[in-house]
C-alpha cells in the first residue's frame, strides 16, 4: 500500500492526502460510496480552501477492516 501512495518527496503514506476519486480506487468502490462513509463517520474528510481530501492512514485502516 505504502508504495502505491508514496507522494513524490518520498514522505510516508500517512502524510499523504486523497482525492474522492483515488479513495474510491484504492477501496474499489464508487465516489458516491466514499461520500457515503463520510456521511456514516466511517471515513473523515478533510477540507483545505475547500478541496475535500482523506488522510491515507485513514483508508489504509479502512481496508484492514475491509469495511465498504
Amino acid at each position: 500500500m505504502q508504495s502505491e501512495v508514496e507522494n513524490s518527496v518520498g514522505k510516508p503514506a500517512r502524510m499523504q492526502l486523497l482525492t474522492k476519486k483515488q479513495v474510491a480506487n484504492l477501496l474499489a468502490c464508487s465516489v458516491r460510496m466514499v461520500e457515503r462513509l463520510v456521511a456514516s463517520g466511517t471515513l473523515t474528510a478533510v477540507k483545505i480552501r475547500g478541496a475535500v481530501r482523506f488522510r491515507s492512514s485513514d483508508i489504509e485502516q479502512i481496508m484492514m477492516k475491509g469495511t465498504t
